[in-house]
Formats: structure tokens, C-alpha cells, sequence
């Protein structure tokens, strides 16, 4: 027979049992491959900051994984038969974190501010001639002339995401962060319980109005199953894997393939690729200090590239990548193969000869040592110029001292750098209007490396004023051979990268990019 002291001690550890349960189903623990500082979803193009953007804020338009753009805060949209205006009408009952009603005034603002900071944010205000808010609930587009790609704009789904602030935290510049985090999204960010560096925490919002239309990419319902979300900054993948198999976390965002092999059948988790375009690997030469001033230079670099070795090493195993010189992207609708340098390292050589190049100066390299991806790709580059001649200065940092160094245009000497790695996922890098990299108007407009080439912005611009798909793929195809001619960016591959989770998680989503919502344990 169990005494009552006993008895009691066993109730109390039953609780204490239960209520621990609860709190493990309530709450879902997600490590990125990166935990970003910044918060900012318009500031910088952050994957993490990206993820978090979609838990926190809501978009006008989403795109589902057929590349069309569906309604997500707008209820009915009508475009006037001269194709010059279009008129918005918000979702009746739309709020915000504090509380307050959406307003189109709201919404007017937040696109300005993302426009200011996204590339084809930037071509849609080219082709704007008004934006308003004609009453709390309507938002009236007025173009200059027809532009195609309006509602591809407002459903760009890669960073920076046009996501809708409250009014007066979208009026903050957009080369300054904003100080608050409200959203509208099925997630509020808890300020009180943020960590930089080490933890995000969102709760889910209980006044959100997810749409009836099943999810599909970032188009659709986005229903808040658990209550909590909490990032958490971990050191390393081995770190994170070890962490999901102890059920310490639910969810890693990439396993690299090198030790894939231990999410087995006894570790209680699954890894599984949640994006079938995967990521771009992305070579970025500094356009405003030699070397890499001089076109024959970059010209010659991409001569010395081999895709098959960059493949080999950035995703870990080559069943996840391939040799893919596309500028747009495989598998995507402007894909193209013209103008890909031949791989010649004679003929690169001889070019750097001819262009004088002064080899006693070192090659400063910014390589981000946390993200196994990029680092990957840093290795094999560094290989790629010495065995050119060059010196090369191999500075490691993790993602986020690069995301600031990258922006220093200074000379190497001085803080800054000629040459960096990054990836992107392929539907950002999918069209001459999204790809950040082929802006090409220089410093300051153009992102960090910043090529300065009329001809390809005017290519961009007949781009965005073509008014069937056969047109605009036949452009797409010019502007790559333009953008290898001058060697804007070099494209090294293409790769995907498995994510993993506890067995006990269903509704995880197939994206390009990282969506928490829809996710519930079982």
C-alpha cells in the first residue's frame, strides 16, 4: 500500500510530467543555419531575417510554387483596361500586433520603404506614377505605363520580402532599421524575450485571420498549431544535429550531407529536402578596386572556374548538386545556357598577362567560416587563384560581420575586400527583375560589388516593358551573355540542402524558403 506522502510525491511528479509535456507541445525550437541580429525584413536580405519576416508579417500577394501570384492580405484586385491602374482592397479585419486595424495607409508606406531596398522593388517605382491609400481599406496603383510584372512584385517570395508594417515604423528610411518589431502575421515577436545572437522568440497571435486556401509556398492559410517559436543560435551543424537526436530542438534548417548519415532510423528525427530549386552558389567580385576593376580580370577569373569542383564540396554529397552556369537558375522558366566561359585556365593566364595584373598584391577574401555552404565555396576560389599566382588574404568572420563588411567600399587596405561568396535560393535569382546581382547602376544602388554597366540596365528595362513570355525569355537569354560578358557575378553551381525534424512534427511545408507556420506536433 503507497502512503499518502508517497501517494502525493507521485501526483506532484505526474504534474510536473504533464506540464512539461504540454510545454514541449506548445512550443517548437528551430535552429537556422545562422541566427541574423538584425530583424529589419526590409534591411537586409538575411535568410533568417527572411524566416522570421514570414512568422511576423503578412504580404499583399504570395507566390505558389507554380509562380503565380495569389491574394494574401488583398481580398479582390482590378486593373483598368488601359493596364495603367490597379486598385487594391484589403481583407476586412486585418490587424496588428498592438492591436490596431490594417489600414491601406499602412500598406502605401511599407511598399515605398521596401521598394527603396529590393531590385524589383525599384523597377516598379521606375514605372510608378502614383500610390495611395484612397480610403482606410483601398490602395490605387497609377502607372506611367503598362508593367507586366506589378503583381509578380508584390509576391516576391526571397529577401527583401515586400511584408506590410504598420505606418509609422514603415516610415522609417530604408537605409535605417527600424526600432520596433510589429507585424500582422500569425506570429508576434516577444521583444521582452529576445537574446541577439541567441534566441528569437514569437508567440502565436491570436487575432490573426489565416486564409481559407490550403498553403502552397508562401501563397495561402497560414495557420499558427503551435503556440510558441523559438530560433536558436547554435555554433555549428554538429552541434545542431546532436541537439535534434537529444530532442533538445525540433527543427534544423540544413544538414549538411557529411554528417546527414546520423539522422538515421533510431535518431527519432527525418531529414528531408523542402526545396526542390534549392540555392545558387555565388561568386562576387568587387567592381570598385583593382584588380577587379579591369573586365579582362574578372573575365579571366571565370575562365578558371570549374563548376564540378564548387559542386563537389558546397552541399557535401554530389546527389545534392549540380555544375549549373545558368544565371536564372535550372528548372526555372528563363534558364539559359548561352554565353557560359569556357573553362580554360591557359587562356585565363594569358589574360591576367595581358592585363598587367600585379600579383604582390594580395587578393583579400571575405570568407564566412559559420555557414558550411559558403565556406565550402571559398576554399575551392582560394585554390583557383593561387594557382593563377595570386596571393590570396583569406579573412574569416561569421555571416553577420560579413553582411557588414561586404558593404565597406574601401580599399582592401582600408577595411575593405575584392572578392566573397554567398548563396541565394533560385526563384530570388530567378529573373532579370528579382536577381539582386545583375543590378548593375553601380555604388550606391547596386548591391555590394557594385558593376556599373548601361547595357544590361537597359536590357533589365525591356525586361520589365515585354508583353508575352516568349519575348521576355529571349531578353532573359541576352542578359546573361551580357552579364558574363562583363562578368557582373559568377554563378558556380546549384545545390540543395536537406532540412531535418523530430518524427512528432507534421505540416511541414515545401518552400524555397523556411515556413513554421502549419507545423504541429503529434
Amino acid at each position: 500500500m503507497i502512503g499518502r506522502r508517497t501517494c502525493a510525491g507521485v501526483v506532484a511528479a505526474l504534474g510536473l510530467f504533464l506540464a512539461g509535456t504540454a510545454e514541449a507541445q506548445s512550443v517548437l525550437r528551430v535552429a537556422p543555419e545562422t541566427l541574423s541580429r538584425i530583424l529589419d525584413p526590409h534591411f537586409t536580405t538575411s535568410f533568417t531575417t527572411r524566416d522570421f519576416g514570414y512568422l511576423v508579417f503578412d504580404t499583399l500577394f504570395a507566390v505558389d510554387n507554380h509562380f503565380e501570384p495569389k491574394p494574401q492580405m488583398v481580398e479582390r484586385y482590378a486593373l483598368s483596361d488601359d493596364k495603367l491602374t490597379y486598385t487594391f482592397v484589403l481583407r476586412p479585419g486585418l490587424k496588428w500586433h498592438d492591436g490596431q486595424p490594417v489600414t491601406a495607409a499602412d500598406c502605401v508606406a511599407s511598399i515605398r520603404r521596401w521598394a527603396s531596398r529590393d531590385p524589383m522593388g525599384q523597377t516598379l517605382t521606375k514605372f510608378t506614377a502614383s500610390l495611395e491609400a484612397t480610403d482606410d481599406g483601398t490602395i490605387k496603383l497609377v502607372l506611367k505605363e503598362p508593367y507586366g510584372l506589378v503583381l509578380d512584385s508584390l509576391a516576391k517570395i526571397g529577401a527583401p520580402v515586400p511584408f506590410m508594417m504598420p505606418e509609422r515604423i514603415a516610415k522609417t528610411p530604408g537605409n535605417e532599421q527600424v526600432k520596433e518589431i510589429v507585424g500582422s502575421g500569425p506570429y508576434k515577436f516577444r521583444a521582452d524575450l529576445h537574446e541577439p545572437g541567441v534566441k528569437i522568440v514569437l508567440e502565436k497571435f491570436a487575432d490573426y485571420r489565416p486564409r481559407p486556401e490550403p498553403p502552397v509556398w508562401a501563397s495561402g492559410g497560414k495557420v499558427a498549431k503551435i503556440e510558441r517559436i523559438e530560433m536558436l543560435g547554435m555554433p555549428d551543424a554538429q552541434t545542431q544535429v546532436s541537439a535534434l537526436i537529444k530532442g533538445e530542438v525540433d527543427y534544423l534548417e540544413r544538414v549538411p550531407a557529411d554528417i546527414l548519415e546520423l539522422i538515421d532510423a533510431k535518431s527519432g528525427a527525418k531529414a528531408e529536402v523542402v526545396g526542390d530549386f534549392g540555392f545558387q552558389a555565388i561568386m562576387r567580385m568587387n567592381q570598385l578596386q583593382p584588380p577587379f576593376d579591369n573586365v579582362k580580370v574578372r573575365q579571366a577569373i571565370a575562365h578558371a572556374v570549374d563548376r564540378s569542383l564548387y559542386a563537389a564540396v558546397v552541399a557535401g554529397d554530389p546527389q545534392f548538386a549540380s555544375a549549373c552556369p545558368a544565371v536564372f537558375g535550372c528548372g526555372m522558366p528563363y534558364e539559359s545556357r548561352e554565353g557560359v566561359p569556357a573553362y580554360d585556365v591557359t587562356l585565363a593566364k594569358a589574360m591576367l598577362k595581358e592585363a598587367n595584373v600585379d600579383f604582390s598584391k594580395p587578393i583579400v577574401m571575405l570568407h564566412v567560416a559559420n555557414a558550411p555552404g559558403i565556406a565550402a565555396l571559398g576554399n575551392v576560389t582560394r585554390q583557383v587563384l593561387v594557382d593563377l599566382g595570386f596571393k590570396v588574404d583569406m579573412q574569416a568572420m561569421d555571416f553577420q560581420t560579413f553582411a557588414t563588411r561586404r558593404l565597406n567600399t574601401k580599399p582592401a587596405s582600408e577595411g575593405g575586400w575584392n572578392i566573397a561568396h554567398t548563396t541565394n535560393t533560385v526563384p530570388d535569382q530567378g529573373n532579370p527583375l528579382s536577381n539582386p546581382f545583375l543590378v548593375a547602376t553601380g555604388h550606391p544602388t547596386a548591391a555590394w560589388g557594385w558593376p556599373t554597366d548601361p547595357k544590361t540596365e537597359e536590357l533589365r528595362f525591356k525586361f520589365a516593358t515585354a508583353d508575352n513570355m516568349g519575348t521576355r525569355k529571349l531578353l532573359a537569354s541576352e542578359i546573361q551573355v551580357r552579364a558574363y560578358e562583363q562578368v557582373l557575378y559568377v554563378p558556380l553551381g546549384q545545390f540543395t540542402t536537406p532540412s531535418a525534424w523530430r518524427n512528432n512534427l507534421q505540416g511541414v511545408l515545401k518552400s524555397p524558403v523556411m515556413l513554421l507556420y502549419n507545423i504541429e506536433k503529434k
